[in-house]
């Protein structure tokens, strides 16, 4: 496993998000946000973020490379990366892009230190809030230096409450009274931050899982002490996928598989034969 200074890699992301991020959170001029497709936001902020981060992190572990989901929206290419055993830094130069143009507070940073398809380290930082998760494949995870664990409290579904990412609210409405309550706020990183907070009991996230969404928040939950599969298959997930699924996140296996018996069914986009 290689050797990292977290806290020298946090204070990083902490000065991109000062220096590029927050200035232009409620201050971007017309022009300075497009759609990659409909409905998936770009913006000045995400593309000068993800160049400044990609400069400073190669700069901290030479020999690293660097994949960015800008970088892999210009060219799917990009990906091919995951696939060598240098180590390679994954990049969500800002979580929650719909938020963060429209206003909105639920977003941040998103990156992990991935080698040889394994996610070794992974911040989550929300920057308006100016939280830091900090996890550590084998040793645990942290906000703001605390020891984290998933809460272990609701043992019924009907008890539940959870995040649901990967759509809005109307997609989860069909699983209204299966769960107590589900909480779309629209970014992977403070659904999963939420998780290990302990202020909710699963996560639950449709349409697909990427690298720059899933891998620092996947390792976070797992270091918080959860269990973490795409649900249907029970397949774990790795920072090389990049496919259409529905992933959860739960405290335990016997909690996720009630979660993933009752909601994968209604979820899923897959259609019975």
């Amino acid at each position: 496993m290689i050797e990292i200074d977290v806290e020298k890699v946090a204070d990083i992301l902490r000065h991109v998000a000062a220096t590029e991020v927050m200035p232009r959170f409620k201050n971007l001029a017309e022009g300075e946000i497009r759609e990659k497709n409909p409905g998936d936001f770009v913006t000045v902020a995400d593309e000068a973020s993800e160049k400044a981060l990609a400069a400073a992190l190669r700069e901290y572990l030479p020999g690293s490379d660097v994949v960015g989901e800008e970088a892999v929206a210009k060219d799917i290419s990009v990906l091919e990366k995951l696939k060598g055993d240098q180590p390679v830094w994954i990049i969500d130069p800002i979580d929650g892009t719909y938020n963060f143009a429209h206003n909105r507070s639920h977003f941040g940073i998103l990156l992990a230190l991935v080698q040889n398809g394994e996610t070794q380290y992974g911040w989550v930082y929300d920057a308006p809030g100016d939280r830091m998760a900090i996890a550590v494949k084998g040793q645990g995870a942290t906000i703001d230096g605390e020891k984290v664990t998933i809460r272990d409290t609701a043992q019924e579904l009907s008890d539940m409450v959870g995040m649901g990412g990967g759509g809005q609210a109307w997609h989860f409405e069909q699983i209204n009274g299966i769960i107590k309550e589900i909480i779309n706020v629209r970014s992977s990183l403070h659904d999963f931050l939420n998780l290990a907070a302990g202020e909710v009991d699963f996560v639950v996230h449709i349409s697909q899982v990427t690298p720059w969404d899933h891998s620092a928040t996947v390792l976070l939950a797992q270091e918080a002490g959860g269990y973490v599969a795409l649900a249907g298959e029970k397949t774990p997930f790795n920072p090389t996928m990049y496919q259409s699924c529905v992933l959860i996140a739960a405290r335990d296996e016997a909690r996720w598989q009630m979660l993933s018996d009752a909601l994968y069914p209604k979820l899923s986009k897959k259609k019975s034969a």
